[in-house]
C-alpha cells in the first residue's frame, strides 16, 4: 500500500491510534457526564470500546516489528512538539478567555475546533492524508454543531460528536494499517 513502507510509519499508525482511542474516550465521557448518562454501562462501554482498539493499536506496533526500519528523524520530533505545544497553549487560552466572557457554552466546541486545525500540520509532518480528513471532520462538527444544537445541550452533543469522530479515525487507521500489512506479507511470501 503507498504510504506506509516502514516500520515507523506502521508503528506511528499504531501509536496514533492509542492516542485517538484514548482521546476519543475522554470526549465521549465528558460527553456522558455533561448528558448526565454518566452510568456504569454507558462508563463500561466506553471502555471496553477503549480497549479494543488500544489492543489492536498494540498488535499493529508489534506488527510493525517485521517490517524495515528507518533511522528517526530528530526535526519530526521536535516539529511534532510544537504542534502540540501550540494546541495545547491555544486550548488554555480558549478555556480561561471563554470562562472570563461567560461563554462557557461553547468552549468544548472551540476545543475540538483546535484539535481539529492541529491535525492539519500533523498529517503534513506524518504525510498520512487520513489526518487531514479527521481534522475536516473536527472542524466541521465544531462549528456546524453550533447552529444545529440548543446551547443548554451544546457541550455535551458537542463531545459525544467529538468523540465518535477521533474513534472513527482510529478505527479507519487501524483497518488500513492492518491492510497494508497483510498485502506486504502476502507480497514477501510470493
Amino acid at each position: 500500500m503507498k504510504g506506509i513502507q516502514t516500520a515507523n510509519q506502521l508503528g506511528g499508525r499504531g501509536i496514533g491510534a492509542i492516542f485517538f482511542s484514548a482521546f476519543g474516550a475522554v470526549w465521549l465521557l465528558l460527553a456522558l457526564y455533561a448528558r448526565q448518562e454518566f452510568g456504569i454501562a454507558a462508563v463500561s462501554g466506553v471502555v471496553a470500546v477503549t480497549l479494543l482498539l488500544v489492543l489492536a493499536s498494540l498488535r499493529l506496533i508489534r506488527e510493525a516489528k517485521h517490517w524495515p526500519r528507518v533511522p528517526d528523524d530528530p526535526a519530526m520530533g521536535r516539529a511534532f512538539g510544537w504542534i502540540n505545544a501550540i494546541q495545547w497553549i491555544a486550548i488554555c487560552a480558549v478555556a480561561v478567555s471563554f470562562a472570563k466572557l461567560h461563554i462557557d457554552a461553547y468552549v468544548m466546541n472551540a476545543i475540538a475546533g483546535i484539535v481539529g486545525l492541529h491535525m492539519f500540520p500533523l498529517g503534513r509532518l506524518f504525510r498520512y492524508p487520513m489526518h487531514y480528513l479527521t481534522g475536516i471532520l473536527l472542524v466541521t462538527w465544531a462549528g456546524a454543531s453550533i447552529f444545529l444544537v440548543p446551547a443548554e445541550q451544546l457541550q455535551g452533543v458537542a463531545c459525544l460528536g467529538t468523540g465518535a469522530i477521533l474513534w472513527l479515525s482510529a478505527g479507519i487507521t487501524l483497518t488500513v494499517a492492518f491492510q497494508a500489512a497483510r498485502q506486504s506479507a502476502g507480497a514477501a511470501c510470493s
